[in-house]
């Protein structure tokens, strides 16, 4: 920006940098800069004098860090970062109403952007509607950010692009998203009661032998060899966890870090997604998990016209478990082939005979999108019935198990005084 242009905006007032992104008149370039203005109206009349076709022009320091280019890509991936998997659902929601209700989609990121509850969220969406507005596709802009928005979501966005149905395809999206934030909340509450009750019964353990139990020791002590085994054994343990704690406690980290490194081994990840899906209690659980995340998605991509090439490829990241893996990797071999996809399911044994029927079923009458979406359906009403038994079973026997151990070390401290009681008694 010249220096006398510079000297007439801070004689006007207090100048603010303003970010714009523009294209020049002569070859349409496109020019992302920053431009010191009194106020919005100045910025604009300024870039405008320079001949520039404006873009976007917006106030504030992260406007200021993107039109310096002052490392672009550390920036968009601090920001990303803020985009939670709710601010997705509430994204794709609210573009889906002012779509349907004739806005243009630029300034429905922007009405986003002002209403957004964080200052990031406000900004990485305002980053986005940059690159629309600068031509590119809306898909293309979503599929720079993958740890943002899932792949379903920017297939289905390259599949409105091509139909012209961008409000539907978010609606569908914005339900479906949903859908799955309930369902892994419904499996983290299932989880969370017993971790909570564990940690409540270590806690309660370690309070007693190390605080509680020393108080005993003058009188174990005083009884010798004649102190009952468990008793013997408890007093051992606890003098152990106050003392031994540099043994037990690295320890306790090898096993804790060992088995973090086993698990994101090959042969550790196999094992994890067998556990997950053979488990007596919660195997269950899993297996309805993954049937509403594949079967819903399925049903979503195909009814939106995404090839099944694709719908297998996206599954694949959408179950996330190595036995799921391997029957997307089958099912894509075989449909590359041209063969039907029903006796590919019917291989794996943790995919329900009744849906492998119902999927057979579809393929023939050429409604597998309408099948699959009952079969989603019905997965989330035994998604709901696991979750709630697992939980019934699981709390019982928590607190068995709990009571078990509490139990046991109160009898053991409890049995010298019986014993002395027992000694003291006239004969």
């Amino acid at each position: 920006m010249p220096a006398a242009a510079e000297r007439n905006i801070e004689s006007a007032g207090e100048s603010r940098k303003f970010t714009y992104r523009a294209r020049r008149s002569e070859g349409g370039d496109m020019v992302r800069g920053v431009v010191e203005a009194a106020d919005h109206a100045s910025a604009v009349r300024e870039l405008r004098r320079q001949g520039l076709a404006i873009l976007s022009v917006e106030l504030g320091d992260l406007g200021s860090a993107v039109g310096q280019e002052s490392d672009p890509v550390r920036l968009r991936k601090r920001l990303s970062r803020a985009m939670g998997k709710d601010d997705v659902v509430s994204f794709c929601q609210q573009l889906a109403v002012m779509l349907r209700t004739g806005v243009p989609l630029a300034e429905s990121l922007e009405t986003f952007a002002d209403q957004a509850s964080k200052k990031d969220v406000a900004e990485f969406v305002r980053l986005i509607k940059a690159d629309v507005c600068e031509g590119e596709d809306f898909s293309a802009v979503l599929a720079k950010y993958p740890q943002v928005f899932p792949t379903i979501l920017v297939s289905l966005m390259r599949a409105a692009e091509a139909s012209g149905k961008l409000d539907e395809m978010l609606t569908r999206v914005a339900k479906d998203l949903s859908k799955a934030r309930k369902t892994a909340k419904q499996i983290k509450g299932a989880m969370m009661y017993p971790a909570i009750m564990m940690v409540v019964a270590v806690l309660a353990v370690t309070v007693i032998m190390v605080f509680v139990l020393p108080k005993f020791a003058p009188l174990f002590k005083a009884q010798g060899d004649r102190l009952p085994a468990p008793t013997k054994a408890l007093v051992w343990l606890s003098g152990f966890l106050r003392t031994g704690w540099m043994i037990y406690v690295p320890a306790m980290l090898a096993i804790v870090g060992g088995t973090w490194w086993y698990v994101r081994t090959e042969t550790g990840r196999i094992m994890l997604d067998t556990l997950k899906l053979r488990m007596p209690v919660l195997g269950h659980m899993f297996r309805c998990l993954y049937l509403v995340r594949f079967s819903s998605t399925m049903a979503t991509l195909l009814a939106a016209g995404v090839s099944l090439v694709d719908v297998v490829r996206i599954c694949r990241d959408v179950t996330g478990n190595v036995h799921y893996t391997k029957l997307w990797e089958t099912l894509e071999d075989r449909i590359s082939k041209g063969q039907e996809i029903a006796p590919t399911f019917r291989e794996f044994d943790f995919v329900p005979r009744n849906v492998v029927a119902m999927i057979a079923s579809g393929e023939k009458s050429g409604r597998l999108s309408e099948v699959l979406e009952h079969a989603a359906t019905a997965a989330e009403d035994d998604l709901d019935i696991a979750v709630k038994s697992t939980t019934s079973l699981v709390e019982p026997i928590m607190i068995v198990g709990m009571g078990a151990v509490v139990g046991g070390i109160a009898s053991a401290m409890l049995l010298p005084i019986f014993n002395m009681s027992k000694n003291m008694r006239p004969h």
